[in-house]
């Protein structure tokens, strides 16, 4: 493949050569060779079947555009006898010399260009559609940068000329493109706001074209409605006057029945009516109100014949309406004005309640939930006295909202359930929870529209309904559980205390709800969700944990119970630690069953340990011995094989919980955390030769030292004759196996955390606050065996492992902050650490930029407080400045540069001269940091820097000005 080799350079050059000769609007030759290249390249490109030579076909071929000469292969392309592939490639040129080389146009050569443009675009008027479209995408682009200088009227001599050569079809196709290419197009502010000037100039002839193809006027095809309305709407974009667009809005009404307009007809209706410059103009907008609220018969007859694509059109432009104009929707006076409002309100109430599942058989009654929220909200904004006639007058509205929501929210069929699929179950159970927020933020505003849910309720106790409807009334008084009162509370609410009489009967009768895995699924999270309710009713609160306690060795109950037990223990500490040894009966069973997932039986372990932090200190060990004997010994066990046996994994991993949530969750003062201190005595060698036999694994280190850090939090100084022991084998492990989740599983030690991004930092201040006054030692040398190791990782290939480059900063920053004196000791070797920062700020991984970033601004900082750092800087000053004027430039990403413009703040402040003369001597380089850059721009950044260095948000706006230049911006052009 000739595009491929390289020995064809010397004739592409020819070619070059040659077409310099001729001007951009002139043609190669079709037989040249570098004709004969491209045309191959393209070929491949679309024909060939290897992938690799399909993507070097398109590498070349994207470098092909880039060069002069493809101003002469594109219209060279576009000849009617190349192929289609062909020509829309020779369109795609055009269009990226056009949008991308602006600049390199001579102004000589504008007409020349503009006469062939339009030539082609009219040869091509006829198809092939997508060369067609291409083209109009290149015209649309040479409108918008010609009409910023060499051709004011861009636009409306476009419109002219095209309707003069009978293509008002291709004036059509442009005008669409215009606002499109205008949001694509990196164009600087300056330029923006001329085109946007010169668009608003153009307006009046734009809606003119739109108004005659609507009308069907002398001369226009008919099929131009659509393409017309198309215009309309992209060219909201720029802010059409309402005024001059009203007709045209209210003619779409009339549209609105025509299937093959209804879609574009909404988008128009709905962006024109989100335009903020509408609110200016009320009578216009109560007139559009009045028209839309005429929709409400085509809303019903779409409901009845279950047509959910003008349901979801209505309720687009309904919601835009009641989003965008809620204030004037609601402040009005006129008789006429309010019953417009309740149509409009009545209509998304309909949207709501659709037919049908959500999202099965239908798709969008989730986008009204938030109307609701906002509805609320602007209700309880207005004055006391108005937001009270406006809760009396929608009241209800909203108790007919609770009874919609409560049918939406049931379950279908179990044959309709098991013949959803997994992504519609989970969007069904999202939305249910979405109901439940709207549920309770209803109840927030309107407390009495919750009989609606009394009555329900009530209803279901005297009748037998189906468990959808008892499963959703649960579901409903579990959602607004945190707003139930108690029933001394009965005058804060107005139904609270009849809504927390009904929560008792509720539980009561949960052993008698029927027998279905949601029905009772949801009862069981409703006790959960009234723990804190509970608390303060003992005589409901033991059923209740009896009803839970029956269910969590069932299989398909066991999570839920679970969850609602640990709520319980949380919030009903005190009550419940009383009888914990009839609670903790049921463990046992639940333990040894192998159908239950471990995730349960720690959580149901955790929940125990949680009441024995309540029990009295002398049967403390007793029950600690009940829960954890089996898993004590087990360990044992485990510990003792020679070997790793997968099969093994899953009970590592339950044993380890177990361990982990007594130290977790027994929170009990030091003085009283022997038996604690004796499971640590128990399990510490077990543990240790876990850790190493499965130190590869990276789950079961992360459990490890989940145990590790608790037992520190719990035990405090007790711990103090495993510290040492414990760094030891941590550093051996890391020294052994450099893995990324080795590293940050050594610092989990110290911190009760999953996020990584954090470990090592929370690692230092840890066990620094606890352990650096009295052994600081121990702490350096931890600090620099793991450096140590770590440099030598670093030495092989740092971006390879941008985990571990953030999680030694990390950890090296919490020492900087908790114990400075340890990092100004010599052997912590300081200038290696700085080394490796100035290597890692150029890193593309944003974290680890910006963790490397604020651990070089606080060693800076304490430039004054340390010789050896103040020594680590001063010798390294120059190529620190250096690369972070490189990472700005474009070494490191775009988003970074903040972080990496914050270190100068610390420099500035300390040592100003230095920086000055530095920054003078770098930037004085040609061509640094990059080419795009001139002098001037560089000597005006110097000065910008130190002016505002110690005004954060000044300083990021220089930093990034510069560095948007440096990647190829400037104040003229776009990106190149």
């Amino acid at each position: 493949h000739y595009f491929i080799q390289s020995n064809l350079r010397s004739i592409a050059l020819w070619d070059m050569a040659w077409a310099e000769e001729l001007h951009p609007w002139q043609a190669l030759p079709t037989s040249t060779p570098y004709m004969n290249e491209v045309k191959e390249a393209i070929h491949a490109l679309y024909k060939h079947p290897e992938k690799e030579i399909r993507s070097k076909a398109e590498t070349w071929l994207l470098q092909q555009q880039n060069l002069p000469i493809s101003w002469q292969a594109g219209w060279t392309l576009l000849q009617p006898s190349q192929t289609v592939e062909e020509q829309y490639f020779g369109a795609h040129f055009i269009h990226h010399r056009i949008s991308q080389c602006w600049p390199s146009i001579n102004i000589e050569h504008f007409q020349n260009l503009l006469q062939v443009l339009f030539q082609k675009l009219i040869e091509y008027r006829k198809g092939p559609t997508i060369v067609r479209t291409r083209l109009s995408v290149a015209v649309a682009a040479f409108v918008l940068h010609a009409m910023q200088g060499p051709w004011p009227g861009a636009i409306g001599h476009t419109i002219k000329y095209l309707r003069a050569q009978n293509s008002v079809d291709l004036a059509l196709q442009v005008l669409v493109l215009i606002p499109e290419e205008f949001s694509s197009i990196t164009f600087t502010a300056q330029s923006k706001s001329v085109i946007r000037c010169q668009a608003k100039q153009a307006v009046p002839e734009v809606l003119q074209l739109v108004s005659e193809c609507q009308q069907g006027g002398a001369g226009v095809d008919p099929a131009y409605k659509e393409v017309s309305l198309r215009v309309f709407n992209s060219w909201i974009t720029f802010e059409l006057p309402v005024p001059e667009s009203a007709p045209l809005v209210e003619r779409m009404f009339d549209d609105i029945g025509n299937p093959a307009l209804f879609d574009i007809v909404v988008d128009c209706l709905v962006n024109f009516l989100r335009q903020p410059i509408t609110i200016s103009y009320p009578d216009t907008v109560w007139e559009i109100i009045a028209k839309l609220a005429q929709l409400q018969a085509t809303l019903g007859e779409a409901i009845q014949n279950d047509d959910m694509g003008i349901c979801q059109g209505v309720c687009q432009m309904l919601l835009a309406t009641t989003d965008t104009y809620s204030k004037l929707l609601l402040n009005t006076s006129r008789p006429e004005r309010i019953s417009l409002v309740s149509c409009l309100i009545t209509m998304v109430l309909e949207c709501t309640g659709v037919p049908g599942h959500f999202p099965v058989d239908e798709n969008f009654s989730d986008t009204t939930l938030q109307f609701w929220f906002n509805f609320g909200d602007d209700i309880i904004s207005e004055e006391a006295d108005h937001s009270k006639r406006l809760l009396t007058m929608y009241s209800g509205v909203f108790t007919k909202l609770v009874e919609v929501l409560l049918r939406k929210t049931m379950y279908p069929s179990d044959d309709a359930w098991q013949s959803w699929t997994d992504d519609q179950r989970t969007e069904f159970e999202n939305y249910r929870k979405e109901v439940g927020d709207t549920i309770l933020y209803i109840q927030s505003v309107v407390p009495d529209c919750l009989t609606v849910l009394i009555q329900e309720y009530m209803a279901c106790k005297a009748r037998t309904c189906t468990w959808q409807k008892i499963e959703a009334t649960l579901f409903m008084f579990r959602s607004i559980a945190e707003t139930v009162y108690d029933e001394t509370s009965e005058d804060e609410g107005g139904c609270n205390g009849t809504t927390a009489r009904i929560i008792a009967s509720v539980i009561e009768s949960l052993p008698s709800l029927p027998a279905h895995p949601k029905v009772s699924r949801t009862a069981l999270l409703l006790c959960g969700a009234y723990s804190e309710w509970l608390r303060s009713h003992p005589d409901k609160l033991f059923p209740a944990v009896k009803v839970l306690l029956s269910n969590v060795n069932d299989v398909t109950l066991a999570p839920s119970a679970v969850m609602a037990f640990r709520d319980l223990c949380i919030e009903c500490t005190d009550v419940l630690a009383t009888e914990i040894a009839v609670l903790i009966e049921p463990f046992r069973t639940v333990y040894s069953n192998p159908a239950i997932k471990n995730r349960e039986k720690i959580r149901l372990c955790w929940s125990l340990c949680t009441l024995c932090s309540q029990v009295p200190p002398s049967d403390l060990a007793k029950y600690l011995g009940i829960l954890l004997s089996a898993s004590c010994a087990n360990l044992k066990e485990l510990a003792a094989k020679q070997k790793v046996e997968k099969s093994d994994h899953s009970t590592v991993k339950l044993e380890l919980g177990m361990v982990n949530a007594a130290f977790h969750a027994v929170a009990v003062p030091h003085s009283a955390a022997t038996p604690l201190l004796e499971l640590l005595k128990e399990v510490w060698d077990p543990m240790k030769c876990i850790l190493i036999l499965w130190s590869t694994d990276e789950s079961i280190i992360d459990d490890l030292t989940k145990c590790y850090w608790h037992a520190i939090n719990t035990l405090g100084p007790l711990f103090d004759d495993y510290i040492g022991p414990l760094i030891e084998l941590l550093c051996q492990c890391y020294e052994t196996h450099q893995y990324s989740c080795l590293l940050e599983s050594c610092a989990q030690v110290f911190i009760p955390s999953h996020q990584y991004s954090c470990l090592l930092e929370s690692c230092a201040q840890g066990l620094l606050n606890i352990y650096s006054a009295d052994k600081p030692d121990l702490i350096a040398g931890m600090l620099q065996r793991l450096s140590n190791t770590t440099f030598l990782l670093f030495s092989r290939a740092m971006s390879d492992h941008p985990d571990i480059v953030q999680a030694f900063f990390s950890l090296h920053l919490a020492a900087l902050r908790a114990h400075p004196q340890i990092v100004y000791r010599a052997e912590s070797n300081c200038k290696a650490v700085l080394r490796a920062a100035m290597t890692a700020i150029t890193m593309q991984e944003y974290h680890t930029v910006k963790e490397v970033s604020r651990w070089l601004v606080e060693f800076v900082g304490h430039m004054t407080l340390s010789p050896t750092v103040e020594e680590a800087v001063t010798s390294q000053f120059n190529f620190l400045v250096t690369e972070l004027l490189r990472g700005i430039g474009t070494a490191s990403p775009s988003s970074t540069v903040e972080f990496l413009g914050d270190i100068f703040t610390p420099l500035s402040s300390l040592c100003s001269d230095q920086l000055r003369e530095s920054l003078k001597v770098t930037l004085a380089t040609e061509n640094f940091p990059t080419k795009h850059i001139s002098l001037e721009s560089k000597e005006s950044f110097v000065g910008a820097l130190l002016k505002n260095c110690h005004s954060k948000r000044k300083l990021k706006v220089v930093i990034k000005e510069f560095s948007l230049e440096c990647r190829g911006y400037n104040s003229k052009h776009s990106v190149r």
